[in-house]
């Protein structure tokens, strides 16, 4: 018999300890949670769009063992949509299976930004409060971990939102991370207030074996509903926040 010794610092133990913590209590305690806005008809009035970044001939970036971004972040997307629904919000989403948005044509370039334009045009036609696109990081430095909200710098309504999910997800990560600016082209674009939200970090083993866990994908999912719903509220009685036109 071959016996495995696992030496863990105390801060780790403590840190999944939690975690086993959260995910025993999640399931009873989740629709409590959840109502952090208004019911009923009010929130009917707000559309979210889900965005699960990549999909389909783009797989994103990967871990060590081949595991891909874009499963990840339509596992992570639905769940989103799921815990929204249950508090009465209306949830799209730029995709619900492993595709991409924009496909491959022999012979013509720029299919990325295709793609993106069409998730774009999709919480446009949606007319969504918001848009929150779901992402996996890598680094070449393998120590770096942690989920981050990013959210274009003119935008007030998004810089609003993406604070109040990164406040939740520090919640479920061993180090605090603070949401920050980004210069992304789908959270530029006038007409749509969005957030990108990095879960974590690929290229990190720990967390990469973290991020292919269901139940570990399910508390993001549940925090990052949580910031959602937190700022709903805000906006409901409002017109839709509009990003401004980065050009003016």
């Amino acid at each position: 018999m071959v016996r495995i010794i696992i030496i863990l610092s105390k801060e780790k133990i403590l840190f999944f300890l939690s975690l086993l913590g959260i995910g025993l209590t999640l399931a009873l305690v989740a629709p409590f949670l959840l109502r952090t806005a208004p019911a009923g008809s009010k929130l009917k009035k707000a559309t979210i769009l889900i965005d699960p970044g990549h999909g389909g001939i783009d797989g994103g970036t990967q871990d060590a063992q081949g595991h891909l971004e874009k499963d990840i972040n339509l596992a992570i997307g639905l769940k989103i949509r799921d815990y929204l629904r249950q508090s009465g919000v209306n949830v799209v989403m730029t995709r619900e299976d492993d595709r991409e948005l924009a496909p491959y044509e022999p012979g013509r370039s720029g299919r990325h930004r295709r793609d993106l334009s069409s998730r774009i045009e999709q919480a446009k036609k949606a007319k969504a409060l918001f848009l929150v696109s779901i992402h996996c990081d890598w680094s070449t430095d393998p120590k770096r971990r942690g989920m981050v909200a990013f959210y274009f710098y003119r935008n007030p309504a998004g810089k609003k939102l993406a604070l109040a999910i990164q406040e939740e997800l520090n919640k479920i990560q061993p180090t605090p991370h603070t949401a920050a600016p980004g210069r992304y082209f789908i959270l530029e674009q006038p007409g749509v207030t969005g957030v990108i939200v990095e879960v974590g970090f690929l290229s990190h083993p720990e967390e990469a074996a973290l991020l292919r866990q269901t139940a570990y994908q399910d508390k993001i999912a549940f925090h990052i509903a949580r910031g959602i719903l937190q700022v709903l509220p805000d906006f409901l009685t409002e017109q839709a926040p509009v990003a401004p036109d980065p050009a003016s």
